[in-house]
């Protein structure tokens, strides 16, 4: 049985969840297909997409890559830095 989580930690988990699940319907990438891009089984994928399961940096960054977007787009709270000039 895995720890328990605060609730802002599970509410992150399913936002990010949300945001790759949205960002699949729009490249039209099945989670089949997100594995065979990734290093993660279906099953894990899967798992991560119900929010059950918490992804690694490296997950996150190998799945936005597969799917083609911005790792920060699918981070919520995340804003790009900006220009110093």
């Amino acid at each position: 049985m895995g720890t328990p989580q605060s609730g802002a930690a599970a509410a992150m988990k399913k936002e990010v969840a949300e945001r790759i699940t949205n960002a699949l319907i729009t490249k039209n990438v099945p989670a089949t297909v997100l594995a065979e891009r990734t290093d993660m089984s279906v099953k894990q994928i899967r798992s991560s997409l119900k929010g059950d399961r918490s992804l690694t940096v490296e997950e996150l960054h190998q799945i936005a890559d597969a799917i083609e977007v911005m790792p920060s787009s699918l981070i919520p709270g995340w804003f790009p830095a900006r220009d110093a000039a």
